[in-house]
């Protein structure tokens, strides 16, 4: 059964949509990241102690001297779906059903970031650049005419969503407080890549 993108909903905030299942991207280095696939990188800050970026970092008479250590960050990226926001399109499938439809136009996709997060996010994405995918940003234009389709060939319904897929860089910054305290953040990042569009799947 073929279901045209006509009278399509918008998706629901309620749960996020995934990549479909042979959802890709390719690395630089040429590996394969399926939907369900991670890519794992590390580095440290540029300068010591940036718990307080801008401030020159935390000083303490009595601190450690571990405090003047440069802060350490994990990244765990994994492909991740962003839904257009520009002209949401969804719509319901069930098992065997396909839904295709033809995007035209621009559509903007812009990165998701935790509050207060700009300074260290902004180095996350652009060390994420250089370790593994050129073409992740904090903002990307998808332009032009393109045909989409997916066919549910699962057991259970689920909503297609129109989007492009991405990237979740999950980030645990480790540092170094005074008087010697070990302290940690998370960092959550949604990114678009240039890329073409596609289809997500959603639960409800």
């Amino acid at each position: 059964m073929l279901l045209a993108g006509a009278g399509a909903g918008v998706a629901s905030p309620l749960d996020e949509p995934l990549p479909a299942e042979d959802a890709k991207i390719v690395l630089d280095d040429g590996r394969v990241i399926g939907a369900n696939g991670t890519v794992d990188f590390s580095f440290e800050g540029d300068g010591p102690n940036q718990s307080n970026p801008g401030t020159g970092g935390d000083k303490s008479p009595m601190a450690c001297p571990e405090v003047n250590d440069k802060p350490k960050y994990t990244v765990k990226g994994t492909p991740y779906f962003m839904a257009d926001k520009d002209e949401p399109q969804s719509t319901w499938l069930l098992p065997r059903q396909t839904v295709t439809w033809t995007v035209t136009g621009s559509h903007t996709f812009t990165w998701d970031i935790g509050a207060s997060a700009e300074f260290e996010a902004k180095i996350i994405l652009a060390k994420a650049k250089l370790s593994i995918d050129t073409k992740i940003s904090n903002s990307w234009t998808w332009t032009g005419t393109q045909t989409v389709a997916d066919t549910n060939g699962t057991k259970k319904g689920y909503r297609a969503v129109l989007g492009q897929v991405g990237w979740k860089l999950t980030t645990v910054k480790t540092w170094i407080a005074p008087p010697c305290t070990v302290k940690k953040k998370t960092i959550v990042i949604k990114a678009p890549r240039k890329g073409d569009m596609s289809i997500g799947r959603q639960n409800s």
